[in-house]
């Protein structure tokens, strides 16, 4: 899992690219997606269509909004993935804090991964 920020124009509002590897021997079909911290917010939950395959990785691009001072560290944040794996939905949880550069620029650091089965 690797992220990536840019900045479209907003103060506030950033465009963030999140490769997913899938490491295991089945297909991994996207399902939706959702960023809720408070302080690094997506857009609600999102619809998401396709899969991973097995070995494979794909791109994922997100809007937040994020507006904190130069050097902040936001704990907690996360991107929760949902996922079916033969059939079998799951929850992948990326928990990461959030570390904002001298510019004020988010910048996502993965500190988690973790999976709940949701059936």
């Amino acid at each position: 899992m690797a992220g990536a920020v840019q900045h479209p124009g907003d103060a506030v509002r950033w465009l963030t690219t999140w490769r997913v590897h899938n490491a295991g021997t089945q297909p991994l079909a996207l399902e939706a997606a959702w960023i809720p911290h408070g302080r690094f917010r997506g857009d609600g939950r999102l619809p998401l269509a396709g899969q991973i395959g097995p070995g494979q990785s794909r791109e994922l691009e997100f809007s937040v909004t994020a507006a904190e001072a130069p050097y902040t560290v936001v704990e907690n944040a996360f991107l929760i993935l949902r996922v079916s794996l033969q059939r079998v939905a799951w929850r992948i949880f990326i928990r990461m804090r959030i570390e904002f550069d001298a510019a004020a620029v988010p910048i996502p650091v993965v500190e988690a991964v973790t999976t709940q089965s949701l059936e």
